[in-house]
């Protein structure tokens, strides 16, 4: 990994633990063992830092929904739908991908971030919906729109609770039923 790569996950971790206003560039050079020269060879303010490590948050996240695309080749409905329902779930036990969604939390929650990224978080959320919608067009119960708002926001609540949540959050049963009361809903 570069020291560009370097210094943006160094980012990407003290915003998701400590919060953007709380993290200076002095502490993330002292987590990359870099200089501040360093950093602002790369980025000429803390705003670009941040602007960069959304997007490279983006990008694992839309080079992990790549590889699902392929896999969903050739399934039915269903099939996609739950492969789709388990892949968001994975990601969620995933410690690394729990850093995400810690960092997306304190960017969401912050008024003056979300105007620095609101593109960015405008253009992830379509990316979410198409993700849906594209399944759901092929189920004649669905509301494709209102079906994937829907599924966003509970995924989003879910997500929420298990980030503040003690160790023994239910997350794989929680996925289970949250499956379930979809199929049945959906009439799969």
């Amino acid at each position: 990994m570069d020291k560009k790569q370097q210094i943006l996950q160094a980012a990407i971790e003290l915003f998701a633990i400590q919060g953007y206003e709380k993290t200076s560039i002095a502490a993330i050079c002292e987590h990359v063992k870099v200089s501040k020269g360093a950093v602002f060879h790369h980025f000429k303010n803390k705003d670009e830092l941040l602007r960069e490590a959304f997007i490279r948050m983006a990008q694992i996240m839309n080079e992990i929904a790549d590889n699902l695309d392929v896999i969903n080749e050739g399934l039915s409905t269903k099939e996609k739908l739950v492969n789709l329902l388990e892949h968001i779930f994975s990601s969620m036990a995933s410690a690394e991908q729990k850093l995400y969604y810690q960092f997306d939390f304190q960017v969401l929650s912050q008024p003056s971030l979300r105007l620095v990224l609101n593109d960015l978080i405008e253009e992830r959320y379509r990316l979410a919906m198409a993700s849906f919608q594209s399944i759901l067009r092929d189920i004649p119960s669905a509301d494709g729109m209102v079906d994937s708002q829907i599924l966003i926001a509970e995924i989003d609540g879910i997500a929420l609770n298990y980030l503040f949540a003690e160790d023994d959050y239910p997350l794989e049963k929680i996925k289970e039923r949250f499956i379930k009361k979809y199929l049945l809903l959906l009439g799969l």
